[in-house]
């Protein structure tokens, strides 16, 4: 079993080491580099470790197209396997299922017999141990559990995920996109996170500087102060993608 999962990235992985089994929150202001250091960090694994990429409401060819733009100029894209839950996702809006849905509209889509919850469920429950999984949008699983579940019962399930993952050596990374909850809601979803790494952008001198820190990682942040890091600087590469390219330590 998989103790640690590496990064892909470098210097974090000569850092670190990598993340341990759980469930990590990737929080970010939209376009701050969240979703690019998740990409990178699977791409660079994909022939080390087994990957999954769970998508909430991108169908499977969408996310391809998205992998294959994402770093422009890397040239062949590794073969990571995608599954979606747009069918499910979108069974019970406005939006025409043929616009999203993979499969057509089936007969068991049709009598919903099986919601979004159950198939995240018997996803998890399918999957081997030392598996790398990332969940495209955790913004998405939480929007639709206030109408659907209710806001105890997704807590709950986040929760159990966690637990699920720790126990069988799975890693869960997942997006949150920042400010679009009221903060105690926000709070809550970062709380159950073994992890969290947060990724902020800023204008400074005409110019869009990107940051990176850890605000939250059982195990991981004892090692991080030791070496006096505050906040790593990034930038999305066309070539290798997600790259620290400075480190802000305390002096």
């Amino acid at each position: 079993m998989t103790e640690i999962f590496p990064t892909g990235l470098d210097f974090l992985d000569t850092q670190f080491g990598g993340f341990p089994p759980g469930l990590v929150i990737l929080y970010e202001n939209a376009g701050a580099g969240g979703r690019e250091f998740a990409i990178t960090s699977m791409f660079n694994n994909a022939d080390k470790i087994k990957i999954k990429y769970l998508s909430i409401s991108k169908p499977v060819d969408v996310v391809k197209k998205e992998l294959e733009t994402a770093i422009p100029e890397r040239g062949v894209v590794p073969d990571i396997e995608v599954i979606s839950l747009a069918d499910v996702y979108f069974k019970d809006t406005l939006v025409p299922l043929k616009w999203v849905s993979d499969k057509g509209v089936g007969i068991e889509l049709l009598k919903g017999e099986k919601n979004l919850f159950t198939k995240l469920v018997e996803f998890f429950e399918g999957l081997e141990s030392s598996t790398y999984v990332f969940l495209d949008s955790l913004t998405d699983l939480a929007r639709v559990a206030v109408n659907r579940l209710g806001w105890e019962n997704f807590v709950d399930l986040l929760k159990g995920i966690r637990v699920y993952c720790i126990r069988n050596g799975i890693l869960l990374t997942t997006l949150l996109t920042s400010e679009v909850f009221e903060k105690g809601k926000e709070e809550e979803m970062l709380d159950q996170a073994d992890g969290i790494v947060v990724f902020e952008w800023s204008v400074e001198k005409d110019a869009i500087e990107r940051w990176m820190y850890f605000r939250k990682f059982l195990g991981l942040l004892p090692k991080i102060e030791k070496e006096r890091i505050v906040k790593y600087s990034v930038r999305i590469d066309p070539v290798i993608g997600f790259t620290i390219s400075r480190i802000m330590r305390v002096l």
